[in-house]
């Protein structure tokens, strides 16, 4: 297995301010990604890396947000990227937005105060965008986030949000406090939404992830079983397709490939767990690797091209650093990305055009 750990100190590059309007001069040396994080003040951080990950800078001034911790981030091409912080108390949570690159990024008003942080974020567009606090509300822009509205979702009661994806007209947000009707989810553009039951979920679990293939088909699982559960009739029913893939555990993070394939991320406390799995004719076929790290967030573009990140555990050794992002390009073996910086603990991680 290729598994390298690399630290060290970095210098922060300026960069040209670029329009939203243009591509921002010249192209950009490979894939480009956002991820995100907190410090030891569990203030949110940002790294961008516009090479594929051989290079990751901090953006942003994180004495704007100071206390607000990094919960989400998503990509939507070279220049454009939302991100989703939050803390509580009066102040709430914040969305950030740049529109350069990330030679800047700047908060948002929203139309009140989300108590407990905006915990998801998801850029269908330059101009649209959807979000979601910890306990509510849904939150939607179609003006780059000059104004955000709250989208009602009559008859719902959020209860406690991990994750949220959004393609075309579907909605899904898991909310694992509302047990096994966490799976919320609007099939119009946020018009009308509904509860839909995942099966055999014990009493007081609820589902972790989403990640939507198509309008039929999206993936999440159940906290804290290794259980892989998919639907593919538009959410119509659940189904249990991949069961029992690990230890206990959280599985925090999907990144589906496909209809049949998907990438997972599960934290077993003092490590973390990777998975690719593919089901087809009711057989899984697992994929496994095993990290001395705790994996929060991925991102992927097919089954062999993908990044994680995470952080360490409390009991890691402390002489690495507090935040890890791993790649692969072979869906075979994974190498170490250096991060700027060695006390910052990611979360999560978006790169253009890809599934996440």
């Amino acid at each position: 297995m290729k598994y390298h750990f690399l630290a060290g100190a970095g210098l922060l590059v300026m960069l040209s301010m670029a329009g939203c309007g243009d591509d921002g001069g010249s192209p950009p040396a490979g894939p480009v990604g956002w991820a995100i994080g907190h410090d030891p003040n569990f203030s949110a951080v940002i790294v961008h890396t516009a090479n594929g990950g051989l290079n990751w800078e901090i953006q942003g001034d994180t004495s704007f947000w100071t206390g607000c911790t990094g919960n989400d981030i998503s990509a939507l091409d070279h220049q454009t990227a939302w991100a989703a912080i939050g803390a509580a108390g009066p102040a709430g949570g914040h969305i950030l937005h740049t529109t350069n690159g990330g030679v800047t990024w700047g908060i948002q008003n929203l139309p009140e105060a989300v108590p407990d942080g905006v915990k998801q974020i998801k850029g269908i567009s330059r101009t649209e965008a959807w979000a979601v606090g910890l306990h509510g509300p849904v939150l939607h822009t179609l003006d780059g986030g000059a104004t955000w509205a709250i989208v009602p979702t009559e008859g719902i009661t959020i209860r406690q949000v991990n994750r949220m994806d959004v393609l075309g007209d579907d909605i899904w947000i898991a909310d694992y406090g509302n047990g096994d009707t966490g799976m919320i989810h609007s099939a119009d553009h946020g018009r009308t939404w509904r509860q839909e039951q995942l099966p055999s979920v014990p009493a007081g679990q609820g589902p972790m992830t989403i990640s939507i293939v198509s309008a039929q088909v999206a993936w999440t699982d159940v906290r804290p079983a290794p259980d892989l559960y998919r639907t593919q009739n538009g959410g119509g029913t659940w189904s249990i397709d991949a069961p029992n893939l690990s230890g206990p555990n959280d599985i925090d993070d999907l990144c589906a490939v496909s209809a049949d394939e998907v990438w997972a991320v599960q934290n077993a406390n003092t490590m973390g767990i990777v998975l690719r799995v593919s089901v087809a004719n009711s057989q899984v076929v697992k994929q496994e690797w095993n990290f001395p790290y705790v994996y929060e967030g991925v991102s992927c573009f097919d089954e062999s091209t993908a990044w994680i990140v995470g952080l360490k555990s409390n009991n890691g050794d402390a002489s690495r650093p507090d935040g890890s992002i791993l790649h692969t390009s072979d869906g075979k073996t994974w190498t170490s990305q250096p991060l700027p910086v060695n006390n910052v603990r990611l979360w999560k991680v978006s790169f253009v055009g890809a599934h996440r």
